[in-house]
């Protein structure tokens, strides 16, 4: 007589036929995710190598220069203003010297201002930028406070034909920051916000056609300055954009415009590549997984990853919040 109750072979082939089709599921999704994690690793390519070549322009102002350089060190500061770069301590000394003068010149009653722990004073950046014009030549100035010294590029400048109307600080009535002043006030109090005062911090310049000593000209306004310039419209435009500074540029340039266009489309492969790079990361820790032989290596190299990374990040924030 046949027994209708499943025997110890029967069972003991049902689960190995279970872990078979687990496995063989567990083997196709790893399949997809090494195969995605190859072809975006293959679409990063271009991206990452040009961001990483930008960003190494930004930590290394000599290197593929566009112009030529040199180096001024502090035997060329000798007996200038700049002898002494940076005294932050001093210099804290000299501001608040100068809010007490200027609140004692206005008649406001207040006890004198008292600089605390001149010790702690510092500048929040180490580096900064300055430009000199010449007759003929542009120089861009890259000072190292701590060091004291300064890093020269000089570009030859053809001379510029001067436009009739160029001047600095014209007051244009109804000009853009003027409105910005009036307007932003009164829109941010409809929110419910304080605000008693507005001016632009980083503006645009007005570039418009205009004629002139019966020519015409390309003129550009800064609502700013009020600084009003020009050139020729026949005049060749300058070729100021260089290698080094178009990848510079292409490496800070962000944001969606409100209108469809080149630049649009760049803010789009720019969040596929953030799209993939979280992807190659997620992926690349399945990977890691799922080989068993380097889990112990792979978890102490992860460990020391994070480790470093979050006291970089902490460091860096201190830095940026000295005081």
């Amino acid at each position: 007589m046949l027994s209708l109750l499943p025997t110890k072979e029967f069972e003991d082939s049902a689960v190995a036929a279970r872990s078979t089709r687990r496995r063989t599921g567990a083997s196709k999704v790893m399949y997809w995710i090494r195969r995605i994690h190859l072809y975006s690793g293959l679409f990063m390519f271009p991206w990452v190598m040009l961001y990483g070549i930008t960003a190494l322009l930004f930590n290394h102002a000599g290197l593929f220069p566009d112009r030529p350089g040199r180096t001024l060190t502090r035997a060329e500061f000798v007996g200038t203003a700049l002898e002494q770069m940076v005294n932050p301590a001093a210099d804290a000394e000299q501001a608040v010297a100068a809010l007490n003068a200027k609140f004692a010149s206005a008649g406001r009653s207040s006890s004198p201002f008292r600089l605390v722990a001149p010790e702690r004073a510092v500048y929040t950046r180490d580096v900064i930028v300055a430009r000199a014009r010449g007759t003929g030549q542009e120089h861009s100035v890259l000072f190292d406070l701590p060091s004291g010294t300064a890093f020269v590029s000089t570009s030859e400048q053809a001379e510029a034909e001067l436009p009739p109307f160029a001047m600095r600080g014209l007051k244009v009535p109804g000009a853009l920051g003027e409105r910005v002043k009036a307007g932003l006030p009164q829109a941010l109090t409809r929110l419910g916000l304080a605000a008693d005062d507005a001016s632009i911090s980083i503006g645009a310049e007005l570039l418009f056609l205009v004629e002139a000593d019966g020519r015409v000209w390309r003129a550009s306004y800064h609502p700013q300055t009020g600084a009003v310039s020009g050139r020729p419209l026949d005049a060749n435009r300058p070729s100021d954009l260089s290698t080094r500074r178009f990848l510079t540029q292409l490496h800070l340039t962000h944001g969606y415009p409100s209108q469809p266009g080149i630049k649009w489309l760049w803010a789009i492969v720019v969040d596929c590549m953030f799209v993939s790079m979280i992807f190659w990361g997620i992926s690349g820790l399945f990977m890691w997984w799922h080989i068993k032989s380097v889990r112990a290596v792979g978890a102490v190299v992860l460990t020391i990853s994070l480790l470093l990374a979050a006291a970089l990040a902490f460091g860096m924030h201190r830095s940026m919040v000295p005081l």
